[in-house]
């Protein structure tokens, strides 16, 4: 279980909705303490609570501490189930927050979902509803999250009573992200709204904006608007579109704030996103974190401004998924963010126990994504029947469907991805078995010391899974490094029973030091790594 301290970074709820959707993911269990603690009213309040239960129930988790004040949650999840569902804060508690929580987990998922939220659209220290819908979702498009957002009615503090619906398609296929550059700003448009408030206060808004813009020698399409809310309120956004995608700015009307007010706080933003070229806003940017997270291959975003919310994002990102991270900038000045993803590998679970697996395929299905190990294996006294699976030495023909068959794996989260260059430059260390004419399972031999080995990227396609070609790739790396003399072999795995039935034993990680020090140490997840180490000696008798 990954340890999480809630109070770091900008110690807010962003701590907690980003490590429960990744948690949601890739179904790693999280415990998040010390909630909220930079917070006048820390622990949970009532948006928070609602995100927790929404993740909850959606991926069936486990949960403990869910409790309004608590400082301490515990989140277990399960398999994510896609569906219609209606969460409601009961509060002026924003939703596009628990917006923010969910929608990856759903977006991942193997179905259709269509989620009603209940509360606050335009409320402080959250983006508005038009944010997530204009901004948010397009940047989420570019990388493969499909999703439409529409907005029933509008919720303002105190009382909320907003209310927007959210269809996402589910089965999503992340891409990486580049978002380096705005490039030339085609449009700017927005709108200014009133709820239970004079038109005026919208329109003197407008003209503000208009005549700030003009003054820099831009010009606006601004949509007047009067809604109907359970409590007063007003609000501007603003959107530039531009080539690189779109951007968004905003701001809300109080008690005693001159609409004129409200206008220049929107437009200084805007303005100074737009003498600059960086990609996002600073909004933005934080927000696409997540899904950059779970994205296989490398992502890169700049901002106009670093902020303590995406430096907190990372680092819960890298936290609980490893993921190398770089950020360039300190807070408050331009920034650039540099991030290798890994794939998610929780989200479509539930179909595959759920579509008949056998016992031991549904027992695979739910342990954690293995980076360097993955096989289906037949379970113990499995009779082969026929012919067993031989595995032969790697010819340079083999490169691509090597490649392919790691592919199919890091799309799962449970390999490492490598390039077919990469594949060519250690198509020695490799082993394949074939089903009829096509390699149908890989598996490297690789060299750490004079009596060291390990046993690497072991994957069998699910369609030959059970027919006994996991242990003959095993079987051969342990053979080819006793015929090279040396006399132990080793595999970090989360699949310790197929190993340890072909005479592996469990040991800890400090008896490698030649693997800590050669490539652990370089691993982001090096003090959090929850793979198991096993070895053999390779003069053993075969058990098999």
């Amino acid at each position: 279980m990954v340890q999480i301290d809630g109070g770091q970074g900008e110690g807010g709820g962003q701590v907690l909705r980003t490590a429960l959707a990744l948690s949601a993911v890739r179904g790693v269990p999280v415990r998040v303490g010390a909630i909220r603690a930079r917070r006048k009213s820390p622990g949970l309040q009532a948006q928070h609570l609602t995100a927790v239960r929404a993740l909850a129930d959606i991926c069936q988790a486990h949960l403990e501490g869910a409790a309004l004040g608590s400082r301490e949650l515990t989140f277990a999840p399960r398999a994510i189930r896609p569906g219609d569902y209606r969460f409601e804060v009961g509060t002026a508690g924003s939703i596009t927050l628990v917006l923010q929580a969910i929608l990856l987990p759903l977006a991942l998922a193997d179905g259709p979902s269509r989620v009603t939220l209940c509360g606050g659209t335009h409320v402080p220290w959250s983006p508005p509803a038009e944010f997530c819908r204009d901004v948010f979702l397009p940047a989420l498009a570019s990388m493969g999250v499909h999703a439409r957002l529409q907005v029933v009615r509008p919720g303002f503090y105190p009382r909320g009573g907003g209310e927007v619906v959210v269809e996402i398609p589910g089965g999503a296929e992340l891409a990486p992200l580049a978002l380096i550059r705005r490039g030339r700003t085609e449009r700017v448009r927005g709108i200014s709204a009133v709820a239970g408030l004079p038109r005026t206060v919208a329109e003197r808004q407008r003209s503000r904006v208009l005549a700030r813009l003009e003054e820099a020698g831009l010009s606006a399409e601004i949509e007047v608007a009067e809604l109907r809310a359970l409590d007063p309120g007003s609000f501007l956004f603003l959107v530039a579109e531009s080539e690189g995608g779109a951007a968004g700015f905003s701001a809300l009307g109080a008690r005693g704030k001159p609409a004129e007010e409200v206008a220049e706080e929107v437009v200084a933003e805007l303005l100074a996103f737009l003498r600059a070229d960086a990609g996002c806003d600073p909004h933005l940017a934080d927000q696409l974190l997540g899904a950059m997270a779970l994205a296989p291959g490398t992502s890169r975003l700049t901002t106009t401004r670093v902020t303590s919310h995406l430096r907190t994002t990372l680092e819960v990102a890298r936290q609980i998924l490893g993921c190398p991270v770089q950020l360039c900038g300190e807070e408050g000045e331009p920034g650039t963010v540099t991030m290798q993803g890994g794939a998610p590998r929780n989200a479509r679970r539930a179909s595959t126990v759920e579509r008949g697996a056998t016992s031991d395929e549904a027992q695979q299905s739910s342990v954690p994504d293995a980076p360097r190990s993955t096989l289906h294996a037949p379970p113990a006294g499995h009779p082969l029947g026929g012919h067993a699976p031989r595995a032969r030495k790697a010819r340079a023909g083999d490169g691509p469907a090597i490649q392919q068959i790691l592919a199919h794996f890091a799309a799962k989260g449970e390999l490492l991805p490598r390039t077919l260059n990469e594949v060519y430059q250690h198509l020695r260390d490799f082993f394949v078995c074939e089903a009829g004419a096509e390699v149908a399972g890989v598996c490297a031999l690789s060299l750490y010391w004079e009596d060291l080995a390990e046993v690497r990227s072991l994957a069998v396609l699910e369609t030959h899974g059970g027919r006994g070609l996991g242990s003959a790739l095993v079987t051969a790396c342990v053979e080819e490094a006793a015929a090279l003399g040396i006399r132990r072999v080793f595999a970090l795995t989360y699949r310790q029973p197929f190993f340890e039935r072909l005479g592996f034993r469990v040991i800890q990680k400090e008896e490698l030091p030649q693997k800590i020090w050669k490539d652990c140490i370089h691993c982001a997840k090096f003090t959090c790594c929850d793979e198991i180490a096993l070895i053999r000696d390779t003069q053993m008798g075969n058990d098999q």
